[in-house]
């Protein structure tokens, strides 16, 4: 899963707990209110109860059952109902006669105290009426006050608006949940098309059109991105066009370079031909032949360092496949006219991807520095392969390189012993090509070295 899926369906669960939260709350408000309410009709219904209580103790004192019976009647139109029992639990007065019954045993469940708030809420919708009962002593006779509330009014009021409530939250989570994921699609959508043009431009496609979306969230960098690839591809173009001076340059330089040395070394070649030369000028002719051969040697180097300097800025390299095993065996068999002793060591049979040429070139250009000037009797070149790691070693066994130039062996120019290099013919610039070639396949280079006893540079591929 891409990190930024797993950032859209983080933020989907982040909104989803919202919701969650939000309807907890509400649900806890309703039943908060439910128990309010329930609390304030208990209370009053012992009020009224008291209030009743003290209007017809003092008839139940003379026994005036009649005046009570007529108090009780008074109420036949309320929705409480009155009843008087007797200590035999006899009716004495009742506000509606139809009203008959046993005595109610206990009062409602409402108003008991060992039921919590939620089961007192399903009692009171079930039984739709508030009952509360009160013993009444009266110069020691026994009586019982029965008072009952009907509720089915307005518990019904209550439940028609609270289910009025749960549809409008219902609709209202609907509807965030529906915005939640209508604005989730659409960021990620925009998001990913997005990412998709800045990848792609990040590949080198600047040419990728980014349009503006209209999600405040990504205008603004949307249009500093686009601002930003039109001046990568102005920038590039004018790199392009300096490294197309620059090569240009060189082969135009080389070529007027090579033009004068070609006609020196005809020169040179036609008076050679004159047996009357004397022995000083010849030596003097032989300096400057030498001279200009370096001089040519170095023109060929600067033009290919240069080459390999320009594919190494070109991501559409044509590499094909090939056998490094054999383009080794290849390269040392083009050396073995001027030094026998050239061993090939290998534990795997390797095929690569790349130029063979310019592999070829790379290794020969270590071999060339292992002859001129190590002074070994012998050289060994070792393919190893481990896992997907590929190491191509070449090593000698001669005076090797001190500590304070290995750090600059592979800088343009750059010479452990330049009056040695200068008489050898080298230009100083043959390991800056290898570590050219070895960078333009995807490589590294290195070198290692135990003066008097062996040198190694090693090349890997991954």
């Amino acid at each position: 899963m891409k990190k930024r899926d797993i950032y859209w369906l983080t933020r989907l669960l982040q909104g989803l707990i919202i919701v969650i939260v939000f309807v907890s709350i509400s649900l806890v408000n309703i039943i908060q209110f439910n128990n309010s309410y329930m609390d304030e009709e208990q209370e009053e219904m012992q009020v009224f109860t008291r209030q009743i209580e003290w209007v017809v103790k003092p008839y139940l004192a003379k026994k005036d059952y009649l005046t009570v019976k007529k108090y009780a009647e008074d109420f036949k139109d309320e929705d409480i109902t009155i009843r008087i029992f007797d200590k035999n639990k006899n009716l004495i007065a009742t506000s509606k006669p139809d009203y008959s019954g046993e005595l109610s045993k206990e009062n409602s469940r409402i108003l008991r105290k060992n039921y919590n708030k939620w089961k007192t809420y399903k009692h009171s919708i079930r039984d739709k009426k508030l009952v509360q009962v009160k013993d009444i002593d009266v110069n020691g006779q026994k009586y019982s006050l029965e008072v009952t509330i009907s509720e089915a009014d307005v518990i019904g009021t209550i439940l028609k608006g609270q289910m009025s409530l749960m549809v409008f939250f219902g609709i209202c989570i609907l509807a965030l949940l529906w915005g939640l994921l209508e604005t989730f699609h659409r960021t990620k959508v925009t998001f990913n098309k997005f990412e998709d043009s800045v990848m792609k431009i990040a590949n080198g496609e600047l040419d990728t059109p980014i349009d503006v979306p209209n999600l405040e969230l990504l205008e603004e960098l949307s249009v500093s991105v686009k601002k930003m690839a039109l001046r990568l591809k102005n920038q590039i173009y004018r790199l392009t066009q300096l490294e197309e001076y620059k090569s240009n340059f060189l082969q135009d330089i080389t070529h007027e370079i090579k033009t004068p040395i070609t006609a020196i070394n005809s020169a040179i070649e036609l008076i050679e031909t004159d047996s009357n030369i004397k022995a000083g000028n010849r030596e003097c002719l032989d300096i400057i032949h030498f001279q200009v051969q370096a001089i040519n040697k170095l023109v060929n180097d600067i033009l290919y360092l240069s080459e390999t300097e320009v594919a190494k800025t070109d991501e559409q390299n044509h590499f094909t496949e090939f056998s490094l095993n054999s383009m080794i065996e290849k390269t040392i068999g083009n050396f073995l006219y001027m030094f026998e002793d050239i061993n090939f060591i290998q534990n795997a049979e390797i095929r690569i991807n790349g130029n063979e040429e310019l592999l070829s070139r790379a290794l020969s250009n270590l071999i060339i520095n292992a002859i001129k000037y190590s002074g070994s009797d012998k050289i060994d070149v070792i393919l190893n392969k481990k896992d997907n790691r590929i190491e191509l070693l070449v090593r000698d066994y001669g005076v090797g390189i001190a500590q304070e130039h290995l750090q600059h062996l592979f800088e343009r120019f750059y010479r452990v012993d330049k009056a040695r290099s200068r008489q050898t013919g080298g230009t100083g610039l043959g390991l800056a090509i290898v570590k050219n070639i070895v960078e333009l396949h995807g490589g590294e280079v290195s070198v290692e070295s135990i003066p008097q006893k062996e040198t190694t540079f090693k090349i890997v591929f991954l």
